[in-house]
């Protein structure tokens, strides 16, 4: 057992590889909501390449990630090698996020087991009503809008359990850009001294596709010139016309910065501070000390939001 367990930690340190888990002498029960797929016997392997099949799926939810163990099936007479992929779908059957698992390869007439942790996001998990299981052709991606699939889609709960039948495999998410938000209610409030301050907000998703970003707040100390200070400020994941008001905690690296600070600007866009601004990422401006708020410090500390998707 301890050698197996090495095993599993090695697998799960080695970048971008799917770790194949060892086979236990006797098939184990399926447990309930698992879709079944034995060995193919010789009378049921297909000649040519078939689509590989998922079964015995197990996800668990520890802390960031999300650990996958599966069996892939290969019904077919050509070698079905690859990249195993999980993709997370929201309650419009929209993609939240997908991720590579690992690499993955099964001979003909054969099954073989794999198991894979994947860093997932409590922001994403949450919102996430079905997981996807798929896998691609070797040297293709995950998540691209040319995909090309070598197994059979298998959709669950997030719990493991069967999904319902018949809905139709989302579209790729799609790239996002800071035009897909609009920011309002933008509120910065000290808490008593420079030293802590929050900002509230509300922040839309106005485009037709789900979109991810972080908030950025950038100070300076009068316009044209180069921030001050500039600071994360909480991350968000909308559908389409979905919106969320967010709080979170500002702390300047320099405290006496405050006191020079005469514009504040506030940015929405896919990586927040990371991306530039600029024509393209003009931010949301407010008026400096005018707009900051004396009082106590907005509840909830950093990243504390709550989204809801506005009448249509």
């Amino acid at each position: 057992m301890m050698r197996y367990g090495a095993l599993l930690l090695g697998c799960a340190a080695v970048w971008g590889t799917g770790c194949k888990k060892e086979q236990p002498q006797a098939s184990a029960p399926v447990d309930a909501g698992v879709v079944a797929a034995g060995v193919p016997d010789a009378g049921s392997v297909a000649k040519g390449p078939r689509p590989l099949r998922f079964s015995n799926v197990v996800l668990k939810r520890q802390d960031d990630t999300v650990n996958v163990s599966y069996t892939l099936t290969n019904p077919g007479t050509a070698q079905g090698r690859g990249d195993a992929c999980l993709m997370l779908v929201d309650d419009q059957n929209r993609a939240i996020a997908v991720s590579r698992l690992g690499g993955i390869t099964v001979k003909g007439g054969l099954e073989d087991a794999f198991e894979d942790t994947v860093k997932v996001a409590d922001l994403q998990w949450k919102q996430a009503r079905s997981v996807m299981l798929y896998s691609t052709e070797y040297g293709s991606y995950c998540s691209t809008s040319d995909l090309k699939p070598i197994s059979e889609f298998l959709r669950l709960l997030p719990t493991g359990a069967p999904a319902p039948a018949g809905l139709p495999v989302p579209a790729q998410p799609q790239d996002v850009t800071s035009g897909d938000f609009a920011v309002s209610g933008i509120r910065v409030n000290q808490a008593g001294s420079s030293a802590g301050a929050s900002v509230t907000y509300t922040v839309k998703n106005v485009s037709d596709h789900r979109a991810a970003g972080t908030g950025c707040l950038r100070a300076y100390a009068q316009e044209g010139t180069r921030a001050l200070e500039e600071l994360e400020a909480g991350e968000f994941d909308l559908a389409p016309n979905a919106s969320e008001t967010r709080t979170a905690t500002l702390k300047f690296a320099d405290a006496t910065h405050w006191a020079a600070v005469k514009v504040l600007r506030f940015f929405a866009s896919p990586y927040g501070c990371v991306d530039t601004e600029g024509p393209e990422n003009p931010g949301f401006p407010l008026s400096g000390p005018s707009e900051v708020q004396p009082g106590d410090a907005a509840p909830g500390g950093t990243g504390s939001g709550e989204a809801h998707h506005d009448e249509e």
